[in-house]
Protein backbone atom coordinates (compact mmCIF):
# COMPACT_ATOMS: atom_id res chain seq x y z
CA UNK A 1 0.00 0.00 0.00
CA UNK A 2 2.98 2.28 0.50
CA UNK A 3 3.50 2.21 -3.44
CA UNK A 4 1.22 4.16 -5.48
CA UNK A 5 1.46 4.91 -9.39
CA UNK A 6 3.85 7.86 -8.80
CA UNK A 7 6.06 6.22 -6.99
CA UNK A 8 6.12 2.98 -9.68
CA UNK A 9 6.79 5.24 -12.13
CA UNK A 10 10.15 6.44 -11.34
CA UNK A 11 10.94 3.65 -9.99
CA UNK A 12 10.31 1.86 -13.32
CA UNK A 13 12.23 4.44 -15.20
CA UNK A 14 15.04 5.28 -12.46
CA UNK A 15 16.18 1.90 -11.29
CA UNK A 16 19.10 0.45 -12.29
CA UNK A 17 17.57 -3.66 -12.71
CA UNK A 18 14.71 -1.85 -14.75
CA UNK A 19 14.40 -1.50 -18.78
CA UNK A 20 11.73 -1.59 -21.11
CA UNK A 21 11.52 -3.74 -24.62
CA UNK A 22 8.79 -3.43 -27.19
CA UNK A 23 6.39 -0.98 -25.14
CA UNK A 24 6.92 -2.78 -22.18
CA UNK A 25 8.47 -2.85 -18.93
CA UNK A 26 10.87 -6.07 -17.87
CA UNK A 27 13.77 -6.97 -16.10
CA UNK A 28 17.90 -6.19 -17.40
CA UNK A 29 18.85 -9.90 -16.53
CA UNK A 30 16.32 -10.89 -18.92
CA UNK A 31 19.00 -10.01 -21.56
CA UNK A 32 21.92 -11.83 -20.50
CA UNK A 33 24.24 -13.92 -22.65
CA UNK A 34 22.06 -16.95 -23.99
CA UNK A 35 25.75 -18.64 -24.69
CA UNK A 36 26.71 -18.61 -21.02
CA UNK A 37 25.74 -21.75 -19.21
CA UNK A 38 22.31 -21.81 -17.01
CA UNK A 39 24.39 -22.15 -13.61
CA UNK A 40 26.07 -18.77 -14.82
CA UNK A 41 23.14 -16.95 -15.87
CA UNK A 42 21.10 -18.25 -12.50
CA UNK A 43 23.65 -16.48 -9.95
CA UNK A 44 23.94 -13.55 -12.33
CA UNK A 45 20.30 -13.46 -11.69
CA UNK A 46 20.55 -14.01 -8.12
CA UNK A 47 23.26 -12.20 -7.43
CA UNK A 48 21.08 -8.84 -9.11
CA UNK A 49 18.72 -9.12 -6.52
CA UNK A 50 20.38 -10.23 -3.46
CA UNK A 51 17.80 -12.23 -2.35
CA UNK A 52 16.58 -15.97 -2.30
CA UNK A 53 13.83 -16.55 -5.38
CA UNK A 54 11.66 -19.37 -5.95
CA UNK A 55 12.47 -21.74 -8.22
CA UNK A 56 9.51 -21.28 -9.95
CA UNK A 57 10.04 -17.62 -10.80
CA UNK A 58 13.56 -18.66 -11.70
CA UNK A 59 12.73 -21.38 -14.25
CA UNK A 60 10.31 -18.59 -15.63
CA UNK A 61 13.41 -15.92 -15.68
CA UNK A 62 16.10 -18.47 -17.46
CA UNK A 63 12.66 -19.45 -19.82
CA UNK A 64 12.56 -15.26 -20.58
CA UNK A 65 17.08 -15.59 -21.36
CA UNK A 66 17.15 -18.14 -23.15
CA UNK A 67 13.67 -18.38 -25.35
CA UNK A 68 12.65 -22.29 -24.24
CA UNK A 69 9.81 -23.22 -22.28
CA UNK A 70 10.21 -22.72 -18.06
CA UNK A 71 9.27 -26.08 -17.87
CA UNK A 72 12.53 -27.44 -19.56
CA UNK A 73 14.21 -25.09 -16.57
CA UNK A 74 12.34 -26.21 -13.87
CA UNK A 75 13.50 -29.63 -14.36
CA UNK A 76 16.76 -28.41 -14.88
CA UNK A 77 16.90 -26.42 -11.92
CA UNK A 78 15.71 -29.21 -9.48
CA UNK A 79 18.62 -31.04 -10.47
CA UNK A 80 21.12 -28.17 -9.76
CA UNK A 81 19.92 -26.99 -6.45
CA UNK A 82 18.70 -30.63 -4.78
CA UNK A 83 22.62 -31.40 -4.05
CA UNK A 84 23.46 -28.12 -1.93
CA UNK A 85 26.51 -27.76 -2.79
CA UNK A 86 26.19 -24.85 -4.92
CA UNK A 87 22.41 -23.62 -3.92
CA UNK A 88 20.70 -24.39 -0.88
CA UNK A 89 16.79 -25.16 -1.23
CA UNK A 90 14.56 -23.41 1.69
CA UNK A 91 10.87 -23.60 2.30
CA UNK A 92 8.27 -22.87 -0.26
CA UNK A 93 11.08 -23.86 -2.95
CA UNK A 94 13.21 -20.51 -2.27
CA UNK A 95 16.71 -21.06 -3.68
CA UNK A 96 19.98 -18.89 -2.60
CA UNK A 97 23.88 -19.32 -3.91
CA UNK A 98 25.26 -21.50 -1.07
CA UNK A 99 28.37 -18.45 -1.26
CA UNK A 100 25.74 -16.44 0.70
CA UNK A 101 26.43 -18.38 3.43
CA UNK A 102 29.28 -17.92 5.84
CA UNK A 103 32.37 -20.10 5.15
CA UNK A 104 32.83 -21.42 8.57
CA UNK A 105 35.97 -23.82 7.37
CA UNK A 106 38.77 -22.02 8.96
CA UNK A 107 38.83 -22.15 12.88
CA UNK A 108 40.48 -18.43 13.64
CA UNK A 109 38.34 -15.66 13.38
CA UNK A 110 40.40 -14.05 11.04
CA UNK A 111 41.05 -15.93 8.88
CA UNK A 112 37.09 -16.72 8.55
CA UNK A 113 36.42 -12.67 8.34
CA UNK A 114 39.12 -13.28 5.50
CA UNK A 115 37.61 -15.84 3.65
CA UNK A 116 34.11 -14.02 3.76
CA UNK A 117 35.54 -10.58 2.80
CA UNK A 118 34.48 -8.59 6.10
CA UNK A 119 36.11 -6.02 7.76
CA UNK A 120 36.33 -5.71 11.45
CA UNK A 121 34.58 -2.17 11.33
CA UNK A 122 31.25 -4.56 9.69
CA UNK A 123 31.09 -6.84 12.96
CA UNK A 124 32.45 -5.91 15.91
CA UNK A 125 30.40 -2.39 16.29
CA UNK A 126 27.91 -4.86 17.20
CA UNK A 127 28.84 -7.22 18.54
CA UNK A 128 27.66 -6.09 22.35
CA UNK A 129 24.06 -5.54 20.44
CA UNK A 130 23.92 -9.22 19.66
CA UNK A 131 25.31 -10.17 23.19
CA UNK A 132 22.61 -7.88 24.46
CA UNK A 133 19.28 -10.29 21.72
CA UNK A 134 21.04 -13.62 22.66
CA UNK A 135 21.50 -13.53 19.04
CA UNK A 136 20.50 -16.96 18.29
CA UNK A 137 19.47 -18.92 14.82
CA UNK A 138 16.93 -21.46 16.18
CA UNK A 139 15.23 -18.10 17.60
CA UNK A 140 14.41 -15.99 14.80
CA UNK A 141 13.05 -12.88 17.13
CA UNK A 142 16.39 -12.85 17.97
CA UNK A 143 18.01 -11.74 14.71
CA UNK A 144 14.76 -9.00 14.27
CA UNK A 145 15.71 -7.66 17.88
CA UNK A 146 19.48 -7.54 16.50
CA UNK A 147 18.51 -5.57 13.40
CA UNK A 148 16.28 -2.86 14.87
CA UNK A 149 18.87 -2.37 17.74
CA UNK A 150 21.51 -1.72 15.37
CA UNK A 151 19.07 0.41 13.16
CA UNK A 152 21.81 0.50 10.26
CA UNK A 153 21.88 -2.31 7.10
CA UNK A 154 24.26 -5.45 7.91
CA UNK A 155 25.70 -7.69 5.27
CA UNK A 156 24.24 -11.01 5.15
CA UNK A 157 27.55 -12.56 6.09
CA UNK A 158 28.17 -9.68 8.91
CA UNK A 159 24.79 -10.97 10.90
CA UNK A 160 26.24 -14.42 10.80
CA UNK A 161 29.63 -13.99 11.57
CA UNK A 162 28.03 -12.59 15.15
CA UNK A 163 25.69 -15.81 15.26
CA UNK A 164 28.52 -17.87 14.79
CA UNK A 165 30.84 -16.30 17.18
CA UNK A 166 28.75 -16.48 20.02
CA UNK A 167 28.16 -20.20 19.86
CA UNK A 168 30.26 -21.53 17.18
CA UNK A 169 29.78 -25.45 18.11
CA UNK A 170 25.96 -25.31 17.61
CA UNK A 171 26.35 -22.70 14.30
CA UNK A 172 25.16 -23.80 10.81
CA UNK A 173 24.84 -21.40 8.38
CA UNK A 174 22.31 -23.21 6.25
CA UNK A 175 19.71 -23.16 9.07
CA UNK A 176 20.74 -19.66 10.55
CA UNK A 177 20.32 -18.30 6.57
CA UNK A 178 16.74 -19.41 6.57
CA UNK A 179 16.06 -18.04 9.56
CA UNK A 180 17.32 -14.77 8.49
CA UNK A 181 15.23 -14.62 5.29
CA UNK A 182 11.65 -16.71 6.37
CA UNK A 183 11.43 -15.63 9.92
CA UNK A 184 13.16 -13.33 11.02
CA UNK A 185 10.72 -10.42 9.42
CA UNK A 186 13.81 -8.37 7.83
CA UNK A 187 13.94 -7.06 4.43
CA UNK A 188 16.90 -8.12 2.07
CA UNK A 189 18.31 -5.64 -0.04
CA UNK A 190 20.04 -5.10 -3.60
CA UNK A 191 23.33 -4.10 -1.78
CA UNK A 192 23.71 -7.57 0.07
CA UNK A 193 22.39 -6.12 2.97
CA UNK A 194 19.79 -6.73 5.24
CA UNK A 195 17.21 -4.31 7.45
CA UNK A 196 15.06 -5.13 10.24
CA UNK A 197 11.25 -3.95 10.48
CA UNK A 198 11.67 -0.89 12.14
CA UNK A 199 14.43 0.17 9.46
CA UNK A 200 12.12 -1.03 6.55
CA UNK A 201 9.06 1.04 8.19
CA UNK A 202 11.62 4.13 8.16
CA UNK A 203 12.79 3.56 4.58
CA UNK A 204 8.80 3.93 3.13
CA UNK A 205 8.58 7.48 5.04
CA UNK A 206 11.13 8.40 2.20
CA UNK A 207 8.08 7.21 -0.70
CA UNK A 208 6.57 10.33 -0.83
CA UNK A 209 9.87 12.20 -1.87
CA UNK A 210 11.13 9.92 -4.12
CA UNK A 211 7.17 9.95 -6.47
CA UNK A 212 8.28 13.55 -6.67
CA UNK A 213 11.44 12.87 -8.93
CA UNK A 214 11.34 14.34 -12.22
CA UNK A 215 10.61 11.37 -14.85
CA UNK A 216 8.76 11.78 -18.40
CA UNK A 217 5.33 13.04 -18.58
CA UNK A 218 4.62 9.18 -18.81
CA UNK A 219 6.00 6.01 -18.08
CA UNK A 220 4.39 4.73 -21.33
CA UNK A 221 6.79 7.42 -23.08
CA UNK A 222 9.44 6.56 -21.26
CA UNK A 223 9.03 2.97 -22.91
CA UNK A 224 8.81 4.68 -26.07
CA UNK A 225 11.97 6.74 -25.56
CA UNK A 226 14.09 3.45 -24.25
CA UNK A 227 15.62 1.38 -26.85
CA UNK A 228 16.45 -2.17 -25.78
CA UNK A 229 17.70 -5.11 -27.01
CA UNK A 230 15.36 -7.69 -28.78
CA UNK A 231 13.86 -10.76 -27.21
CA UNK A 232 12.70 -13.57 -29.18
CA UNK A 233 10.51 -16.27 -27.57
CA UNK A 234 10.01 -19.57 -28.63
CA UNK A 235 6.82 -18.92 -29.65
CA UNK A 236 8.33 -16.23 -32.16
CA UNK A 237 11.38 -17.78 -33.50
CA UNK A 238 9.39 -20.93 -34.47
CA UNK A 239 7.41 -18.48 -36.03
CA UNK A 240 10.07 -16.45 -38.01
CA UNK A 241 11.80 -20.20 -38.94
CA UNK A 242 8.17 -21.31 -40.53
CA UNK A 243 8.44 -18.40 -42.82
CA UNK A 244 12.17 -19.12 -44.34
CA UNK A 245 10.86 -22.57 -44.63
CA UNK A 246 8.07 -22.08 -46.03
CA UNK A 247 9.59 -19.25 -48.85
CA UNK A 248 10.54 -20.21 -52.22
CA UNK A 249 13.47 -16.97 -51.87
CA UNK A 250 16.17 -16.47 -49.82
CA UNK A 251 14.48 -14.26 -46.28
CA UNK A 252 16.62 -11.78 -44.74
CA UNK A 253 16.77 -11.44 -41.35
CA UNK A 254 16.31 -7.72 -42.03
CA UNK A 255 12.86 -7.84 -43.15
CA UNK A 256 11.98 -10.83 -40.46
CA UNK A 257 13.05 -7.75 -38.06
CA UNK A 258 10.87 -5.02 -39.78
CA UNK A 259 7.85 -7.67 -40.22
CA UNK A 260 8.04 -8.79 -37.13
CA UNK A 261 8.65 -6.72 -34.57
CA UNK A 262 8.90 -2.90 -36.45
CA UNK A 263 12.65 -2.74 -35.93
CA UNK A 264 14.21 -1.14 -38.58
CA UNK A 265 17.95 0.71 -39.49
CA UNK A 266 16.70 4.33 -37.87
CA UNK A 267 16.24 2.32 -34.41
CA UNK A 268 19.18 2.76 -31.99
CA UNK A 269 19.38 -0.83 -31.03
CA UNK A 270 18.88 -2.33 -34.58
CA UNK A 271 22.15 -3.48 -35.58
CA UNK A 272 22.54 -5.62 -31.87
CA UNK A 273 18.82 -6.86 -32.78
CA UNK A 274 19.56 -7.83 -36.23
CA UNK A 275 22.86 -9.89 -34.66
CA UNK A 276 20.23 -11.34 -32.14
CA UNK A 277 18.28 -12.30 -34.74
CA UNK A 278 21.08 -13.85 -37.08
CA UNK A 279 22.91 -15.53 -34.27
CA UNK A 280 18.93 -17.45 -33.22
CA UNK A 281 18.52 -18.51 -36.88
CA UNK A 282 22.08 -19.41 -37.54
CA UNK A 283 22.04 -21.74 -34.53
CA UNK A 284 18.76 -23.86 -35.84
CA UNK A 285 19.31 -27.32 -37.89
CA UNK A 286 16.39 -26.27 -39.97
CA UNK A 287 17.56 -23.31 -42.05
CA UNK A 288 20.98 -22.35 -43.27
CA UNK A 289 23.04 -19.24 -42.96
CA UNK A 290 24.15 -18.05 -46.61
CA UNK A 291 26.10 -14.51 -45.91
CA UNK A 292 24.72 -11.89 -44.65
CA UNK A 293 21.81 -11.97 -42.89
CA UNK A 294 20.44 -14.25 -45.49
CA UNK A 295 18.47 -17.83 -44.58
CA UNK A 296 17.36 -20.26 -46.52
CA UNK A 297 15.76 -23.86 -45.93
CA UNK A 298 18.29 -26.26 -45.10
CA UNK A 299 19.21 -28.36 -48.30
CA UNK A 300 18.22 -25.86 -51.06
CA UNK A 301 21.28 -24.84 -51.90
CA UNK A 302 21.76 -25.71 -55.48
CA UNK A 303 24.74 -29.45 -55.70
CA UNK A 304 27.08 -27.94 -58.15
CA UNK A 305 28.02 -25.27 -55.57
CA UNK A 306 29.75 -27.94 -53.11
CA UNK A 307 32.19 -28.64 -55.93
CA UNK A 308 35.08 -28.06 -58.00
CA UNK A 309 33.87 -28.88 -61.94
CA UNK A 310 35.71 -31.51 -63.80
CA UNK A 311 37.08 -29.10 -66.47
CA UNK A 312 39.25 -27.80 -63.54
CA UNK A 313 41.09 -31.11 -62.73
CA UNK A 314 44.48 -31.47 -63.63
CA UNK A 315 45.77 -34.39 -65.09
CA UNK A 316 49.34 -35.92 -64.22
CA UNK A 317 51.74 -36.08 -67.26
CA UNK A 318 53.35 -39.72 -67.46
CA UNK A 319 54.64 -39.85 -70.96
CA UNK A 320 57.98 -41.45 -70.76
CA UNK A 321 61.25 -40.39 -72.53
CA UNK A 322 62.88 -42.19 -75.91
CA UNK A 323 64.63 -44.41 -73.37
CA UNK A 324 61.88 -44.81 -71.13
CA UNK A 325 63.65 -44.33 -68.12
CA UNK A 326 62.52 -40.88 -67.24
CA UNK A 327 59.07 -38.44 -67.70
CA UNK A 328 59.41 -35.78 -69.77
CA UNK A 329 57.14 -33.23 -67.69
CA UNK A 330 59.14 -33.17 -64.39
CA UNK A 331 58.17 -30.60 -61.55
CA UNK A 332 61.31 -29.15 -59.86
CA UNK A 333 61.54 -26.88 -56.80
CA UNK A 334 61.48 -23.20 -57.08
CA UNK A 335 64.58 -22.86 -56.56
CA UNK A 336 65.52 -24.39 -59.92
CA UNK A 337 63.77 -22.08 -61.89
CA UNK A 338 65.37 -19.54 -64.57
CA UNK A 339 64.89 -16.36 -65.22
CA UNK A 340 61.87 -14.31 -63.95
CA UNK A 341 59.93 -17.04 -63.36
CA UNK A 342 60.04 -16.75 -59.79
CA UNK A 343 57.91 -13.83 -59.81
CA UNK A 344 55.76 -14.80 -62.78
CA UNK A 345 54.14 -18.06 -61.28
CA UNK A 346 53.03 -15.33 -58.31
CA UNK A 347 51.04 -13.17 -60.79
CA UNK A 348 47.31 -13.66 -59.87
CA UNK A 349 46.79 -13.53 -64.23
CA UNK A 350 48.44 -17.27 -63.33
CA UNK A 351 46.62 -18.71 -60.41
CA UNK A 352 43.43 -20.60 -60.46
CA UNK A 353 41.62 -23.09 -58.73
CA UNK A 354 43.18 -25.93 -57.63
CA UNK A 355 46.54 -23.86 -58.44
CA UNK A 356 46.98 -21.12 -55.78
CA UNK A 357 49.29 -19.79 -53.34
CA UNK A 358 48.24 -20.16 -49.71
CA UNK A 359 45.45 -17.70 -48.57
CA UNK A 360 47.06 -14.88 -47.15
CA UNK A 361 46.44 -13.60 -43.86
CA UNK A 362 42.38 -11.73 -44.11
CA UNK A 363 42.25 -8.34 -44.18
CA UNK A 364 39.92 -6.94 -42.24
CA UNK A 365 39.26 -3.56 -44.64
CA UNK A 366 39.55 -5.19 -47.85
CA UNK A 367 39.27 -2.74 -50.70
CA UNK A 368 35.71 -2.31 -52.09
CA UNK A 369 36.86 -2.73 -55.94
CA UNK A 370 38.66 -5.14 -57.29
CA UNK A 371 39.46 -6.06 -60.75
CA UNK A 372 39.01 -9.29 -62.53
CA UNK A 373 39.97 -11.10 -65.83
CA UNK A 374 37.90 -13.70 -67.61
CA UNK A 375 39.34 -16.69 -68.61
CA UNK A 376 38.54 -19.07 -71.23
CA UNK A 377 37.38 -22.29 -69.20
CA UNK A 378 35.67 -19.96 -66.24
CA UNK A 379 33.91 -18.19 -69.42
CA UNK A 380 32.38 -21.64 -70.54
CA UNK A 381 30.73 -22.62 -67.24
CA UNK A 382 30.07 -19.02 -65.70
CA UNK A 383 32.52 -19.28 -62.62
CA UNK A 384 35.70 -17.14 -61.36
CA UNK A 385 38.18 -18.15 -59.26
CA UNK A 386 38.52 -16.46 -55.83
CA UNK A 387 42.47 -15.65 -55.95
CA UNK A 388 41.74 -13.02 -58.40
CA UNK A 389 40.27 -11.04 -55.74
CA UNK A 390 41.74 -9.36 -52.72
CA UNK A 391 41.79 -11.29 -49.43
CA UNK A 392 38.33 -10.44 -47.41
CA UNK A 393 36.45 -9.15 -50.37
CA UNK A 394 34.32 -11.87 -50.20
CA UNK A 395 33.38 -12.88 -46.57
CA UNK A 396 35.25 -15.74 -45.63
CA UNK A 397 32.24 -16.91 -43.56
CA UNK A 398 29.97 -18.84 -43.55
CA UNK A 399 31.56 -21.86 -45.86
CA UNK A 400 28.98 -20.53 -49.06
CA UNK A 401 27.69 -17.07 -49.42
CA UNK A 402 24.67 -16.16 -51.27
CA UNK A 403 24.81 -12.60 -53.14
CA UNK A 404 23.48 -10.81 -55.90
CA UNK A 405 25.65 -8.72 -58.73
CA UNK A 406 24.33 -6.05 -60.71
CA UNK A 407 25.00 -6.08 -64.22
CA UNK A 408 26.26 -3.79 -66.65
CA UNK A 409 22.66 -3.92 -68.38
CA UNK A 410 20.90 -3.56 -64.76
CA UNK A 411 19.87 -6.82 -64.41
CA UNK A 412 20.64 -9.26 -61.88
CA UNK A 413 22.92 -12.51 -61.58
CA UNK A 414 22.35 -14.57 -58.63
CA UNK A 415 25.67 -15.83 -57.95
CA UNK A 416 27.25 -18.05 -54.89
CA UNK A 417 30.46 -17.99 -53.53
CA UNK A 418 32.08 -20.89 -51.94
CA UNK A 419 35.28 -20.26 -49.23
CA UNK A 420 36.14 -23.78 -49.73
CA UNK A 421 35.88 -24.79 -53.46
CA UNK A 422 37.60 -21.21 -53.87
CA UNK A 423 35.49 -20.60 -56.79
CA UNK A 424 32.01 -18.13 -57.10
CA UNK A 425 29.02 -19.01 -59.82
CA UNK A 426 26.39 -18.06 -61.41
CA UNK A 427 27.62 -16.13 -64.41
CA UNK A 428 27.00 -17.77 -67.40
CA UNK A 429 24.26 -16.24 -68.80
CA UNK A 430 26.17 -12.85 -68.82
CA UNK A 431 29.54 -14.51 -70.03
CA UNK A 432 27.88 -15.97 -73.12
CA UNK A 433 26.90 -12.10 -74.15
CA UNK A 434 31.12 -11.35 -74.06
CA UNK A 435 32.37 -11.82 -77.18
CA UNK A 436 36.05 -12.36 -75.81
CA UNK A 437 36.56 -15.93 -75.13
CA UNK A 438 39.73 -15.00 -72.90
CA UNK A 439 41.26 -12.09 -71.52
CA UNK A 440 38.02 -9.62 -71.03
CA UNK A 441 38.00 -7.71 -68.10
CA UNK A 442 35.80 -6.06 -65.57
CA UNK A 443 35.40 -4.24 -62.45
CA UNK A 444 33.57 -5.33 -59.73
CA UNK A 445 32.13 -2.91 -56.80
CA UNK A 446 31.18 -4.28 -53.25
CA UNK A 447 27.99 -2.17 -52.40
CA UNK A 448 26.94 -3.96 -49.41
CA UNK A 449 28.03 -7.45 -47.94
CA UNK A 450 26.08 -9.28 -50.08
CA UNK A 451 25.50 -7.38 -52.99
CA UNK A 452 27.95 -6.12 -55.95
CA UNK A 453 27.72 -4.32 -58.97
CA UNK A 454 29.96 -5.14 -62.59
CA UNK A 455 31.29 -2.93 -64.50
CA UNK A 456 32.51 -3.90 -67.76
CA UNK A 457 33.98 -2.12 -71.21
CA UNK A 458 34.52 -4.35 -73.32
CA UNK A 459 38.68 -4.33 -72.57
CA UNK A 460 41.08 -6.81 -72.13
CA UNK A 461 43.84 -7.78 -70.50
CA UNK A 462 46.57 -7.83 -73.10
CA UNK A 463 48.93 -10.89 -71.92
CA UNK A 464 45.73 -13.23 -71.82
CA UNK A 465 43.36 -11.77 -74.50
CA UNK A 466 43.00 -14.62 -77.51
CA UNK A 467 41.03 -14.02 -80.51
CA UNK A 468 38.61 -16.19 -81.95
CA UNK A 469 40.78 -18.11 -84.47
CA UNK A 470 43.60 -18.69 -81.89
CA UNK A 471 40.97 -20.40 -79.75
CA UNK A 472 40.33 -22.63 -82.91
CA UNK A 473 43.27 -23.43 -83.49
CA UNK A 474 44.20 -24.29 -79.99
CA UNK A 475 41.18 -26.95 -79.43
CA UNK A 476 42.38 -28.67 -82.43
CA UNK A 477 46.13 -29.06 -80.84
CA UNK A 478 43.96 -29.79 -78.02
CA UNK A 479 41.95 -32.97 -79.69
CA UNK A 480 45.52 -34.07 -81.09
CA UNK A 481 47.54 -33.57 -77.71
CA UNK A 482 44.50 -36.01 -76.01
CA UNK A 483 44.71 -38.19 -79.23
CA UNK A 484 48.33 -38.52 -79.65
CA UNK A 485 48.81 -38.66 -75.82
CA UNK A 486 51.55 -35.61 -76.12
CA UNK A 487 53.57 -34.55 -72.72
CA UNK A 488 53.29 -31.09 -72.13
CA UNK A 489 56.95 -30.59 -73.27
CA UNK A 490 55.46 -30.79 -76.76
CA UNK A 491 52.22 -29.14 -76.15
CA UNK A 492 54.27 -25.42 -75.11
CA UNK A 493 57.04 -26.44 -77.96
CA UNK A 494 54.07 -26.16 -80.43
CA UNK A 495 52.94 -22.82 -78.86
CA UNK A 496 55.87 -21.39 -78.82
CA UNK A 497 56.83 -22.46 -82.32
CA UNK A 498 53.80 -20.46 -83.39
CA UNK A 499 55.07 -16.90 -81.86
CA UNK A 500 58.26 -16.25 -84.19
CA UNK A 501 59.21 -13.04 -81.87
CA UNK A 502 58.35 -15.09 -78.72
CA UNK A 503 55.53 -15.40 -76.05
CA UNK A 504 55.56 -13.95 -72.44
CA UNK A 505 54.76 -16.82 -69.59
CA UNK A 506 51.35 -15.33 -68.80
CA UNK A 507 50.36 -15.39 -72.55
CA UNK A 508 51.72 -18.78 -72.81
CA UNK A 509 50.05 -19.99 -69.52
CA UNK A 510 46.78 -19.19 -70.97
CA UNK A 511 47.41 -20.65 -74.22
CA UNK A 512 48.75 -23.97 -72.71
CA UNK A 513 45.37 -24.29 -70.31
CA UNK A 514 43.21 -23.75 -73.16
CA UNK A 515 44.91 -27.00 -74.66
CA UNK A 516 45.45 -28.96 -70.85
CA UNK A 517 45.60 -27.49 -67.78
CA UNK A 518 48.94 -27.93 -66.16
CA UNK A 519 49.70 -25.75 -63.43
CA UNK A 520 51.98 -22.82 -63.49
CA UNK A 521 54.75 -24.72 -61.41
CA UNK A 522 55.10 -27.17 -63.95
CA UNK A 523 55.28 -24.55 -67.04
CA UNK A 524 57.99 -22.80 -65.40
CA UNK A 525 59.52 -26.44 -64.86
CA UNK A 526 59.46 -27.68 -68.25
CA UNK A 527 60.89 -24.14 -69.36
CA UNK A 528 63.63 -23.85 -67.03
CA UNK A 529 64.46 -27.91 -67.11
CA UNK A 530 65.46 -28.16 -70.92
CA UNK A 531 67.74 -26.45 -73.24
CA UNK A 532 65.72 -25.48 -76.06
CA UNK A 533 64.02 -23.17 -74.16
CA UNK A 534 65.13 -19.83 -73.23
CA UNK A 535 64.35 -16.10 -72.93
CA UNK A 536 64.99 -13.27 -75.93
CA UNK A 537 66.48 -10.39 -76.08
CA UNK A 538 67.62 -10.52 -72.34
CA UNK A 539 64.45 -9.13 -70.98
CA UNK A 540 63.97 -12.65 -68.87
CA UNK A 541 59.73 -12.27 -69.46
CA UNK A 542 59.55 -13.38 -73.21
CA UNK A 543 60.15 -17.02 -74.17
CA UNK A 544 61.85 -18.90 -77.38
CA UNK A 545 62.29 -21.91 -78.27
CA UNK A 546 65.67 -23.02 -80.23
CA UNK A 547 65.31 -26.31 -82.17
CA UNK A 548 69.17 -26.60 -82.19
CA UNK A 549 69.37 -26.98 -79.06
CA UNK A 550 66.41 -29.34 -79.08
CA UNK A 551 68.76 -32.03 -78.93
CA UNK A 552 70.20 -31.50 -76.12
CA UNK A 553 67.64 -32.53 -73.97
CA UNK A 554 67.42 -32.16 -70.08
CA UNK A 555 69.19 -29.81 -68.21
CA UNK A 556 71.43 -31.82 -66.24
CA UNK A 557 72.14 -29.26 -63.40
CA UNK A 558 68.47 -29.05 -62.94
CA UNK A 559 67.97 -32.99 -61.62
CA UNK A 560 69.26 -31.69 -58.05
CA UNK A 561 66.13 -29.44 -58.30
CA UNK A 562 63.23 -32.13 -58.98
CA UNK A 563 60.66 -32.98 -56.89
CA UNK A 564 59.98 -36.70 -56.30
Amino acid sequence: EDIDAKLARVLLTKHAHITATDRKWTLWTRFLDRQATVDHNLKRVLNTFSQPIRLDNLAHEMSCIYGRPAEVFAEMLVFLTQKGDRYLRMEDDFVAPTEWLLDVSSEEEDEVLFDNFLDDEEVFPYEVAAETVALDSTRPETITALLDTVGVPLKRKAIQFLAWRRNKPAFNAARFFDALFLHANAAFLSDGTVVGPKQAEAFTAYFPAIAEQEVTDTADGMVQEIQQPLIISHEDREELITTILESDETVQASTLLDDKYEVTPDVSTYAGDLRTMIDMLSADERVVWVGADRFRPQGTIPPYVFSVPGLFEIPDSEVMDEDGEHYVDQLIADGGFDANLKNDIMSPLVQDVMDEEELPELDTNPPSNARAVIKYHHKEIGTMPLCQFPSGFFAVEPTIIEADFVLPGGQKAHVWVNNETRLLYGLLDWFQSIPIDSGATFALERLAPDRYSIRFNDETEPSMFISRNRINELILLQERADAENMATYDIIREIIEHYKKGIEYITLHTELNVVRRVRRRMLASILSEYHGFATKGGSGSIWGFDPKKAAQGFDKSKRRFIIS
